[in-house]
Formats: structure tokens, C-alpha cells, sequence
């Protein structure tokens, strides 16, 4: 391809939008179906915009494509931009105030983490927030979208960096008739024979109880599979079977007259929650001030860091 050097750049914003659609899709077939264009309209654009930028930022595999380093570089930046200038016509369209706005996705129920937000939102009544609550199963997310990312302990964010806030406990619930509600506490080895229901969040993404259960023995092929606690809640206080849930986003449970929750007897049966923020250098001045406050909130220090840096 030839350099782009002294030329000019005549790209379109339909171009970026397209070139970032594809680039979280990592498919050009399903990227042209989201944006409702033709495949080879979709592929004619990204290949105008690489000729205009004089690089390739992708790598193709047929109809798959993945972001190359140029690739990787160009969609921050362009992800940046774009929201900056959503901002604007928002601002300009709407009179809305042009208060500096914080982008946070939640990938996990956290009473506690919302808590802290309530405080600083309170401190900070001219930011405004973006709360996002966003599905595991999806692998179409730019976290380059968020200032901050909340997420729990899951192979699913085994390449996500951050810090850990707290450890969540798992309880156990089960329904007023069954026998288990008797007790206060339970060991594991005292669940092979009941039903379990497990939050599966798609084909390859288990909550943390379903691989306590497996590796300890418990047949978790004769489970029942949701990826909604409130049916898993449903299900338990209609006596379809017992389940694990948080004890950050047990209240509904708690409230159900049905449901009785008991404590686990295993110290492996706990889940991190991580809090994750843009590199220093990418965060806004609104986004270190929060930074700056949860760290503070949850007690971070470099000691409770991860060896590995943030996201």
C-alpha cells in the first residue's frame, strides 16, 4: 500500500463509525447486517479509509478481520473522537449543559460499588454519569468506551486489569420446603442430590459456583441454566431446585418469603469483585478525580493491586 505521506485525508464520519463497528464485530457479514449496508459497500469503505490513511489495519481471514497494531492504535483514538463529537451534537441539539460526563460499565451487581458512586455523584453534582450494565457473554465490547469497568472473578475477564474492591461470599439458596432450609450452614459434600441451578451467561461462561460444584464432584450436567438471577430466583421459589448466589445481590432473595439462604461451609466458594480504570494517561481529570475516590472508598493501596496494571 502506498504511503499517505503530503497527501489529504478525506475521511468521512461514516467511515469511522463503519471502521469501529467492524473492528468490535471482527466480522465485515455481521458488521454490513448491524448497519444495515451491504457487505461489499462495508468493505469497499474500510478499504477506502486504508487507502486514505495509507495503512492496513486489519488483518483478514475471509470474511473474518482482526485489528492489527495500526488497527488497534487508529480505533482508540477514533472511539475517543467520536464520543467527544456525540457530546457535542447532544450538547448542541438538546442545550444540554456541556458538563464533563463519565462512562462506567458494570458487569456485575454491586451494592456496595453503588454506594460509593451515590457518594460521589453527590460531591460532584456537575458530573455526569453513564451507567452501563453490561452482558459477559458479549465479546463485541470496547472497554476503550468507559472510564471504568466493574467486573467479577471469571475466566471471561482473564485479560481485563484492575484492582480488587472486595471479596463477595456466595450463599446458598433454597426454598422454605426444602429440607436444607432447616440448617443455617452447609457443607458441600451435602448437595450432590439436589437439583442445582447455575447462571451460565453463555456457552463457555459459568459463574463461579458451577466450577466450585464441578471440581468438587457435583454433577453440574443435570443443572438448570440461566443467565438471569431473577430466574434463578423465580426458579428456587417455586422449588425447581437450589442455587448460589452473591450476598452483594442477594436482597430480592432476601425479600423472598419462599427463599431461605444459607452459608457455605468452603473458603473457595468466594468471588472477587474488580474495579478497572483507564491507564493514567488516557483518563480525563474527571476521570482520575473518580479514580482517586473509589481507591479511597474501598481502601486501594498498591499492595491489594493485581501484578498486572489496569486496562
Amino acid at each position: 500500500m502506498s504511503e499517505a505521506k503530503g497527501r489529504v485525508i478525506k475521511t468521512e464520519l461514516v467511515q469511522i463509525r463503519y471502521f469501529i463497528t467492524v473492528a468490535q464485530y471482527q466480522n465485515i457479514s455481521k458488521a454490513a447486517k448491524i448497519l444495515n449496508i451491504t457487505q461489499p459497500a462495508l468493505s469497499k469503505s474500510i478499504s477506502k479509509l486504508e487507502d486514505e490513511l495509507g495503512v492496513r489495519l486489519f488483518d483478514r481471514y475471509g470474511k473474518r478481520v482482526t485489528l492489527n497494531d495500526r488497527g488497534e492504535m487508529f480505533l482508540e483514538l477514533a472511539v475517543g473522537s467520536m464520543q467527544k463529537l456525540e457530546e457535542a451534537v447532544a450538547c448542541v441539539r438538546h442545550q444540554l449543559p456541556s458538563n464533563p460526563i463519565l462512562h462506567i460499565g458494570l458487569f456485575h451487581n454491586s451494592e456496595s460499588f453503588l454506594q460509593c458512586f451515590v457518594e460521589f455523584s453527590a460531591a460532584n453534582p456537575n458530573i455526569n454519569f453513564q451507567l452501563e450494565h453490561l452482558d459477559i457473554s458479549s465479546n463485541a465490547i470496547d472497554t476503550n468506551e468507559y472510564d471504568m469497568i466493574l467486573y467479577p472473578q471469571n475466566p471471561a475477564f482473564r485479560s481485563y486489569r484492575g484492582f480488587m474492591i472486595y471479596s463477595d461470599r456466595y450463599l446458598l439458596a433454597v426454598n422454605k420446603a426444602n429440607h436444607l432450609a432447616r440448617e443455617t450452614a452447609i457443607h458441600i459434600n451435602k448437595l450432590p442430590a439436589h437439583k442445582m441451578i447455575f447462571i451460565r451467561h453463555s456457552s463457555i461462561h459459568f459463574d463461579l459456583p458451577y466450577h466450585f460444584c464441578a471440581v468438587r464432584g457435583i454433577r453440574v450436567s443435570d443443572g438448570i441454566y440461566t443467565n438471569n438471577y431473577e430466574i434463578q430466583r423465580w426458579l428456587i421459589s417455586n422449588n425447581c431446585g437450589i442455587g448460589f448466589i452473591p450476598q452483594s445481590s442477594a436482597s430480592s432473595y432476601i425479600s423472598d418469603p419462599e427463599i431461605r439462604l444459607l452459608d457455605v461451609i468452603d473458603d473457595g466458594l468466594n468471588q472477587e469483585v474488580m474495579i478497572g480504570f483507564k491507564r493514567e494517561k488516557h483518563l480525563s481529570e474527571t476521570g482520575k478525580e473518580f479514580a482517586a475516590f473509589t481507591r479511597s472508598y474501598f481502601g486501594i493501596t498498591q499492595e491489594r493491586r493485581k501484578s498486572h496494571e489496569t486496562y
